[in-house]
């Protein structure tokens, strides 16, 4: 049988969480900065909705290239491993730009 996914797991690795969600009518979002060295490749927002007692999550990024913005969402996945593989292959398969070149402080990196 499959572990379904939860909030929990999404703060375990790494996710903030935001009351505030814009547009969206959903309960709250997690977001997740995603870096390298040489900086911010993009954000991964997670919007939460608490259907009829079931937590649902749909993920969403955008990306950049050449000054034009893309804006990409899934909304079946079974892990935080699996959503993030998803997006980081994008990333690179589609040599999407860096949306800052200044890598975080020493404070967000893992020894």
């Amino acid at each position: 049988m499959c572990q379904k996914i939860n909030l929990q797991d999404f703060l375990d690795a790494g996710y903030r969480q935001y009351k505030e969600v814009g547009f969206r009518h959903a309960d709250f979002l997690l977001q997740k900065r995603i870096y390298d060295v040489i900086g911010t490749k993009y954000f991964l927002n997670i919007y939460a909705y608490n259907l009829k007692g079931e937590e649902l999550f749909e993920a969403e990024a955008r990306f950049s290239k050449n000054l034009k913005l893309f804006t990409i969402g899934v909304s079946e996945f079974q892990s935080v491993e699996e959503i993030e593989k998803i997006f980081e292959d994008l990333w690179e398969r589609m040599c999407f730009d860096y949306q800052e070149k200044s890598a975080p402080p020493e404070k967000f990196f893992i020894n």
